[in-house]
């Protein structure tokens, strides 16, 4: 397929590698350019706007990182880019369903939503999952990329539904790991070492296996990572928006807090594991 990638952040970066490496003709285009010479290198055709995209390129796929610049990508002043007349336009960043709606609003059973499951790693790899949504003949022009990843999870013909399926993954992800960095922090300041605590991590069965990846990171001092604290307080925002009016949710609504709290608090940049530093600025 010929497809173009917009948005070279740590997703959109490796989805191209992956399309790369199968032989795919990738166009990349990013806000700040000269950021992926690497895949130029490999083959990968860089964009001087969005709108420069060949006129035979099958899909655009958009990664950037929230609902704000998904939109100034895809409906620059409201409306459908005019340089994308014909593309499949498949929105793999995670935003609100009605960010979702909005975009399909402008391109039709042209919009798919594509949100991931799985870190930039597995997306290289080919291990990370699709949550997919939109008209079935726009999915099955598609599946050319998603046979390079696992799955992909099929969630109808509303691509807003996608959206949903991946807040719900995601709230799951940001509580359970409130709560292990709860853990760590009353045992440190009872005592336990980090040795220990890394032991008790990895063995117990308590702990949820989606976050045994996320174990290193928890100890690494500068919490390095892709999932920045931010992001997972915007995600929470859009899972607690999605609720009836007054419907109370206060586990989630006081971890999007502690989120908040400690990106505010210098770890902004930092994988979400820096929730385990709250009310603690990172060191000089």
């Amino acid at each position: 397929m010929k497809v173009a990638v917009i948005g070279m952040g740590n997703m959109g970066r490796a989805l191209s590698e992956r399309l790369l490496a199968a032989d795919h003709a990738v166009q990349i285009w990013n806000r700040t350019p000269g950021k992926a010479a690497d895949l130029i290198t490999r083959g990968a055709t860089e964009l001087s706007s969005p709108d420069d995209i060949d006129s035979d390129t099958e899909a655009v796929f958009i990664c950037t990182a929230d609902d704000r610049s998904v939109l100034d990508v895809a409906a620059p002043e409201g409306v459908a880019r005019a340089g994308w007349p014909h593309s499949i336009v498949a929105v793999t960043s995670t935003v609100s369903p009605q960010t979702l709606t909005q975009l399909r609003e402008l391109y039709g059973d042209r919009l798919v939503a594509a949100p991931i499951l799985g870190a930039p790693r597995a997306v290289a790899s080919g291990e990370a999952t699709f949550v997919i949504g939109g008209a079935a003949v726009a999915l099955e022009a598609l599946s050319p990329v998603w046979q390079l990843f696992a799955g992909p999870f099929n969630a109808g013909t509303d691509p807003a539904r996608a959206s949903v399926i991946k807040l719900l993954n995601n709230q799951l992800l940001m509580t359970g790991l409130a709560v292990v960095t709860e853990t760590v922090r009353v045992a440190r300041a009872a005592g336990i070492d980090d040795e220990t605590l890394t032991t008790l991590l990895q063995n117990s069965a308590m702990m949820p296996a989606g976050l045994r990846n996320r174990i290193p990171s928890l100890f690494d001092p500068q919490h390095a990572g892709w999932f920045t604290t931010r992001l997972g307080a915007k995600d929470l925002g859009h899972f607690l928006g999605l609720a009836p009016e007054n419907t109370p949710l206060p586990v989630t609504q006081a971890a999007r807090d502690a989120y908040l709290s400690v990106a505010d608090n210098g770890w902004d940049s930092a994988d979400i594991t820096a929730l385990v530093e709250l009310d603690q600025r990172p060191q000089a």
